[in-house]
């Protein structure tokens, strides 16, 4: 699994915290970090505009 690579990598430098930046506007997205073990540490509100629809950049970490 490539996130799984990407944790391993990520250890083996000594890197603690990996962290994700996903619109609000992909669920899909939020929903996959979530079962791989990052939680929502922070959100920006209205961030940009996509097809006239405003959303928010939600901020997920995963510490290793």
């Amino acid at each position: 699994m490539l996130l799984g690579s990407l944790e391993k990598g990520a250890a083996e430098k000594g890197f603690t915290n990996i962290l994700a930046n996903i619109s609000s506007l992909n669920p899909n997205s939020i929903k996959f970090h979530q079962k791989n073990g990052f939680i929502e540490c922070g959100q920006f509100r209205k961030i940009g505009k996509k097809k006239d629809q405003e959303f928010d950049a939600i901020w997920m970490q995963k510490m290793l």
